[in-house]
């Protein structure tokens, strides 16, 4: 197992960062940290041995990169936007209208889930294992669809969020869904991602993980239902304690 250094990934994460030093004019030193962990936290997600896992060897492996993709790396960089800028991009009309029609919560839900559930459908998830172009598309999915569902929760500009009600039903559901999905994956046998029955990757690896750390295909399998299932939840409901301590600080109207 190796680091994959793809050119074209450690370019696009250099861009992104230099982008950010650039534009985001009025960050604090915390949500600099943010944004820049953000993209250490993906750059490290698509280069590291993880991918490597992932493609040819591990379900459980795919499932950890899709949950860095969707629920670490988004919530990261909107909490490093500092709102001043947000606010900025924002009285364009054009960029208002977008935000005001992918903000909406049942779009960003469906966003957010959907793409979720969409992928581990057994068809999608072993055709993007094939093909190059969907797998990239797969993961900017993930990154695309992440951004849409934590922006009502976690918007630089505070009037653009859901209320702390609206918020916390809106996360619960997310929860919800992914409490279901991962359920399924734990439960139920082996062989709905029939790639990883059978890997046909280097033999002394294949041989380290089966044997030496013990993951057989149902185990994988299971530890990746166990992932989506517990540490998912975890992101959601950290979130919802996060809305509703603020929502307590809040000083009472006048």
């Amino acid at each position: 197992m190796t680091w994959d250094w793809e050119p074209s990934i450690i370019l696009g994460c250099v861009a992104l960062a230099a982008g950010y030093l650039y534009f985001a004019h009025g960050r604090t030193a915390l949500q600099t940290c943010s944004f820049l962990g953000g993209i250490v936290v993906l750059l490290l997600d698509l280069v590291s041995p993880i991918d490597t896992l992932a493609d040819t060897y591990l379900f459980s492996a795919h499932v950890l990169q899709h949950f860095v993709l969707a629920l670490v790396v988004p919530p990261l960089w909107l909490l490093g936007i500092p709102g001043s800028a947000a606010e900025r991009v924002l009285q364009r009309r054009r960029v208002d209208g977008i935000e005001q029609a992918l903000s909406r919560p049942g779009v960003s839900w469906a966003a957010g889930v959907g793409t979720m559930l969409a992928w581990h459908i057994p068809a999608l998830f072993s055709a993007a294992i094939a093909n190059d172009g969907l797998h990239i598309l797969q993961h900017l999915s993930f990154l695309v669809s992440g951004a849409i569902f934590w922006w009502p929760v976690l918007a630089p500009v505070e009037p653009r969020r859901l209320a702390p009600l609206a918020a916390v039903v809106y996360l619960f559901g997310a929860c919800t869904a992914c409490s279901l999905l991962g359920a399924a994956l734990t439960f139920t046998r082996p062989g709905w991602y029939p790639a990883y029955l059978n890997p046909t990757g280097d033999a002394g690896t294949l041989r380290l993980i089966r044997t030496g750390w013990g993951l057989d295909a149902r185990t994988d399998q299971q530890f990746g239902g166990l992932l989506m299932w517990v540490p998912g939840c975890l992101v959601y409901l950290s979130a919802i304690l996060a809305r509703v301590a603020a929502w307590y600080r809040a000083p009472e109207p006048a």
